[in-house]
């Protein structure tokens, strides 16, 4: 009876999926050409046409006074095809012109769009120059030119306009080029309780949301100060180098230091099987330091790390033609406090501090028992960064500080 069942329920399986294709197939030939008459129906060649002759009237029905047939054609072209930049800029400069412009027009995108606009405009600014120096091709038809000269000139006398909303005249001087005057004027006191400038304000929150990050390149110099069985190497210069990252509350670099100048006592080294006394003294540490901030604001950041690395002591035995350099490795272990203050707002230089102490063992196996702690105290200038981020902010004129 199972086998049976089962033979029935494939049967009906295989009728309901004939139908089922049958069912498809007819409907196919309807559905293709719905499908194609929803993506035909707005015309691209139209549009094309209707901007054409928009950038083509639009100067001379201006000049006769008839903005508000401008307006039509703004909101007939916007329905059929949609919006797009040159539309908007038009119809915001008529409307500042006006006296009509608030802060209802400010929305999320509008200070992305003055990004973008910004950049568009120093692209083709660039282009324009090189292809003057290439001998780039000239437009047969100039009316693409003529239409931006006239959205230049009707900025510049929107700019100059004093009976009209600070945020329109301030348009007008975005939209005439002048674009770094233009974010300065929108972080003046005058803009502290506008829509336009609390856009501006969450705009920068959110490029430091989206690069939270950066890069530390630092210079060191400093003293490398013994404190244990290595006491009698004396104190030695240091010079170091370190790169690496940070967020808001970690960092991590690595390391690089040297030191020489000969040591202050000789001390006992076995060079290939006799030991010999030798003052001959320079050091190169690698290694990798992690801190956590404790303190990180715009203008003084300090944090506790730990490190380890790799120390290697090199001595060079007194005789012998030429002399024998000798490797005395060891692990470094270290903790201590990094202090910066931050000199420049915008490429984020420091000067600051570090105080380090260190444990370290060298091999030197039948010589002087160089082991144990020992202090570095140095001096360090570098600077903290974050260049995708300072590209936003440097279009946007940011006059705040870069790092906070």
């Amino acid at each position: 009876m199972s086998a049976r069942l089962a033979s029935i329920i494939l049967i009906i399986a295989v009728l309901c999926c004939l139908v089922s294709c049958s069912q498809v197939s007819k409907r196919m030939p309807d559905e293709i050409y719905k499908m194609h008459k929803f993506l035909t129906q707005e015309n691209p060649e139209k549009c094309s046409i209707y901007h054409y002759n928009f950038e083509r009237q639009t100067p001379r029905l201006y000049n006769d006074n008839q903005t508000d047939s401008i307006f039509d054609v703004i909101d007939f072209i916007k329905t059929e095809c949609g919006p797009t930049n040159d539309l908007e800029i038009t119809r915001l400069l008529l409307l500042a012109e006006q006296g009509r412009f608030d802060d209802s027009l400010i929305g999320k995108s509008t200070i992305p769009g003055m990004i973008w606009y910004r950049t568009m405009q120093e692209y083709l600014e660039m282009r324009e120059r090189w292809g003057d120096l290439l001998g780039g091709s000239q437009p047969i038809d100039n009316t693409h030119e003529n239409f931006t000269e006239f959205n230049t000139e009707l900025a510049r006398n929107v700019s100059l306009k004093e009976d009209i909303a600070p945020t329109g005249r301030l348009f007008g001087l975005f939209y005439v080029g002048d674009f770094d005057s233009a974010f300065s004027l929108i972080q003046s006191p005058d803009f502290a309780e506008t829509r336009l400038r609390k856009r501006y304000d969450n705009y920068i929150g959110e490029v430091r949301s989206m690069f939270p990050g950066c890069a530390n390149v630092c210079f060191s110099v400093g003293s490398w100060i013994p404190r244990g069985n290595n006491k009698l190497l004396g104190n030695h210069p240091e010079i170091g180098f370190q790169v690496g990252g940070e967020e808001n509350s970690w960092r991590a670099d690595l390391i690089l230091g040297y030191r020489f100048v000969s040591a202050k006592n000789k001390y006992q080294v076995d060079s290939l099987g006799v030991v010999v006394s030798t003052n001959k003294y320079y050091d190169v540490l690698i290694g990798m330091d992690a801190g956590l901030k404790f303190i990180d604001n715009s203008k003084y950041s300090a944090d506790l790390f730990a490190g380890l690395g790799y120390d290697m002591l090199c001595s060079i035995k007194e005789a012998g033609d030429p002399d024998e350099i000798m490797i005395h490795g060891s692990p470094a272990v270290s903790i201590g406090l990094r202090q910066r203050i931050f000199l420049d707002q915008r490429n984020g230089m420091y000067l600051g501090g570090i105080i380090r102490l260190s444990y370290t063992d060298y091999s030197n196996s039948r010589g002087t028992d160089l082991s144990g702690a020992s202090l570095n105290v140095s001096l360090i200038c570098g600077w903290s960064f974050n260049e995708t981020m300072n590209q936003f902010l440097r279009k946007l004129n940011y006059k705040g500080n870069w790092r906070k």
